[in-house]
């Protein structure tokens, strides 16, 4: 290879490296300390202050190019606005020339007043644009801003698009809609709809009374409390919920999914953990190559997984649905006419009681079913190419037909067996449930399949 072509090589790779990592939110190009002929010296700061007197009309909008921008309610009529120009120059003389350059403006119709800085076509300033504004609660807010902080309080909705920067909002009365990147976003105590849209950056709803709508990626989000329930779609986003008491809607990938207390939930994820701890309505989760826990459920269960290692335990529901491969099941405590189909993986199952039906189908796969105390349940257990261990007391009728081994046991010819099982290249083992398996069912398991 020619020197022209590895230098040409070496370039394409460090222009699509400098391309990732700026996309990628950990470099901004126009926030590093550039040498000084690049950036025309260093920075001052002018204060400007403007006052807009009512009548109002009631949407706020501020076009803001870069900088920050504070927003908080007062106690008059009034709109005050306090502008800090921070210029970049090789001296002050220089800086204030430039800073005169730059105004504010503000232009009132009948329906908004847009404020906004002004700079003349043709003239290259660098500067950032810093603006505290305090305003009337009854306004509505529409804010645009980039490379700096937006923080709202206390109006009545608000819209904000934001890029490489922070987004904080609390005690909103109504709606709320952001679209942010490069940037956390922090919510508090939001009383309408919330829709946010973010690239690269955390997120934190400590209280929100309507659903709250997200599409994100490469980030977290911590919620806390969810009145109108939770709808999420995500890519590369690591979830963590409490208190989300209306219906909630999940979608991410490779990261966990860790919720308690919640309600009716479908979640789907694939290279992450869901576990859920304590929730009433129905669960639908569906996981690829990575486990999932439940804990403490009230309400219908389906799980759904491909290399998924599945756990339940103090589960209440009429019905109760697995269908999972190539992992382990461990079901502890559980109630509800249940099924469970696996493929290459093994099971250890304790229901509570037999008042519901339980049926296993399983293939290269076994299964050790701990049998309540003093329950009667007729069952019939099917294994071809692998073994029965029946280890109760009660007597049972055994025998071979067409290369499998059939168990029956409690058996009434009259009505459908309660207790379904049946396997291929696999072993069942029913065992009573002693306070030792109670206590230790994986170890059990495990001494079982060896």
């Amino acid at each position: 290879m020619k020197t022209r072509e590895i230098f040409l090589l070496l370039l394409i790779i460090l222009v699509g490296l400098a391309i990732s990592v700026y996309y990628s939110g950990r470099i901004h190009f126009l926030e590093l300390n550039w040498p000084e002929f690049l950036v025309e010296g260093e920075s001052f700061s002018f204060e400007e202050t403007k006052r807009i007197e009512p009548p109002l009309p009631e949407l706020l909008a501020v076009n803001n190019p870069r900088g920050e921008v504070i927003v908080n309610p007062g106690e008059s009529e009034n709109i005050e606005i306090y502008w800090e120009k921070q210029v970049w120059a090789r001296n002050e003389d220089e800086a204030r020339r430039k800073a005169e350059k730059i105004s504010l403006q503000t232009e009132k119709t009948a329906s908004e007043l847009v404020v906004k800085p002004f700079q003349p076509e043709g003239e290259k300033i660098r500067y950032r644009s810093n603006l505290r504004i305090i305003a009337p609660a009854s306004l509505a807010l529409n804010i645009e801003n980039s490379h700096g902080l937006v923080s709202l309080a206390g109006f009545k909705k608000a819209r904000v698009h934001n890029a490489h920067g922070q987004v904080k909002v609390s005690h909103l009365a109504g709606e709320l809609l952001i679209n942010n990147r490069h940037g956390d976003i922090s919510l508090d105590d939001i009383g309408g709809p919330v829709e946010i849209f973010n690239r690269h950056g955390e997120i934190v709803i400590l209280k929100a009374l309507e659903k709250v709508k997200i599409e994100a990626s490469y980030g977290h989000l911590d919620i806390d409390e969810a009145a109108g329930g939770l709808e999420i779609k995500a890519e590369h986003l690591s979830v963590s919920g409490r208190r989300i008491k209306g219906p909630a809607d999940i979608s991410t990938s490779y990261e966990p999914v860790d919720l308690k207390e919640i309600g009716a939930a479908r979640i789907s994820n694939r290279y992450g953990l869901v576990r859920i701890d304590g929730a009433r309505g129905e669960l639908t989760i569906e996981n690829r190559y990575s486990p999932i826990e439940i804990t403490n459920l009230e309400g219908n269960l389906s799980l759904s997984g491909k290399n998924t290692r599945i756990r339940g335990q103090s589960i209440r529901g009429q019905v109760i649905n697995i269908d999972t491969s190539y992992d382990n099941v461990e079901l502890e405590d559980f109630e509800g006419e249940t099924s469970i189909f696996i493929r290459h993986g093994n099971v250890s199952a304790q229901p509570a009681s037999l008042k519901f039906k339980f049926n296993f189908e399983g293939s290269y796969s076994s299964l050790r079913f701990l049998w309540p105390a003093a329950e009667k349940a007729s069952t019939e257990i099917s294994v071809r190419s692998g073994k029965i261990l029946w280890q109760l007391d009660e007597p049972v009728n055994q025998f071979e037909s067409n290369g499998e081994t059939i168990l029956r046991a409690f058996w009434n010819d009259k009505t459908a067996p309660l207790v379904r099982i049946k396997t291929s290249y696999g072993q069942v083992a029913i065992a009573k449930a002693d306070r030792q398996a109670q206590k230790k069912p994986y170890l059990s398991l495990a001494w079982w399949m060896r």
